[in-house]
């Protein structure tokens, strides 16, 4: 038996996010059936982490145990053959079986990009947010600085998450603003239910100068999700990248 890791790009707009659903299109199960034409038996994949209806993701990792003798770049081209155009394998690396796609992660970058314009972009309607005016990227960075660090993140996480703990560490939160848009990067080692959009969301919130930067460290402090913004809709959210610890040999 070998363990082979999958690393996934896909655009989330036609799918109800990764995670395998009755009576649903998912990118886990149409991948899955994808896989095991190539393989020609049946597999479980397992991934870093979930997505949302409507999520994509620039490098997911998923992995999966097999009895086939298949070289990772061969099924790679195989599989990407049975896939549509929405979802593709761009690496495959095969793992001892001590490596697990979401428990051996160091940590998850997700990327969130909006465009500020008066109009609408067709171009932009499935990958990104729209906002009407500018945003104050000075006082959205102070608020991001209250973010980083551990903490309970009980006011950044929707209903309906179920976790035993809203402690997470957040690494690194980065804004950066590129002709018209603006790009929030979020590092940490986990992620509460809708946490990256809520957080973005929030900062928006503090852009537009409608509350001050230090009512995020309020946010932290009182656990009251009524004082942040909205949760941000799930097109402009990315996964952008997942990093394991190096023995593994995983890009």
């Amino acid at each position: 038996m070998r363990r082979l890791v999958l690393v996934i790009e896909y655009m989330g707009t036609a799918y109800s996010g990764w995670q395998s659903q009755k009576h649903k299109n998912t990118v886990c199960d149409v991948l899955t059936e994808a896989i095991e034409k190539i393989v020609g038996e049946k597999i479980t994949l397992f991934a870093s982490g979930r997505t949302d209806l409507g999520v994509h993701a620039l490098r997911q990792y998923a992995h999966f145990d097999t009895n086939s003798d298949i070289l990772p770049f061969k099924l790679c081209l195989g599989v990407n053959t049975k896939l549509p155009y929405d979802i593709a394998v761009k690496e495959c690396y095969e793992v001892d079986d001590t490596f697990d796609a979401r428990k051996s992660a160091v940590s998850k970058t997700y990327l969130y990009k909006i465009y500020i314009s008066p109009t609408h972009s067709p171009l932009r309607k499935f990958t990104h947010a729209q906002l009407y005016f500018p945003l104050n990227i000075d006082k959205m960075k102070q608020a991001a600085a209250y973010l980083v660090g551990e903490h309970d993140f009980t006011a950044f996480m929707a209903t309906g998450g179920q976790t035993k703990t809203a402690v997470r560490t957040i690494f690194d939160v980065k804004i950066s603003s590129i002709g018209d848009e603006i790009h929030f990067e979020v590092t940490g080692n986990g992620f509460l239910y809708n946490m990256v959009r809520i957080i973005v969301g929030t900062l928006v919130k503090v852009g537009q100068g409608k509350i001050p930067p230090q009512q995020v460290k309020q946010m932290l402090e009182l656990k009251k999700r009524s004082l942040g913004g909205k949760t941000m809709p799930p097109e402009g959210l990315y996964l952008l990248k997942v990093r394991y610890p190096e023995k593994y040999l995983v890009k």
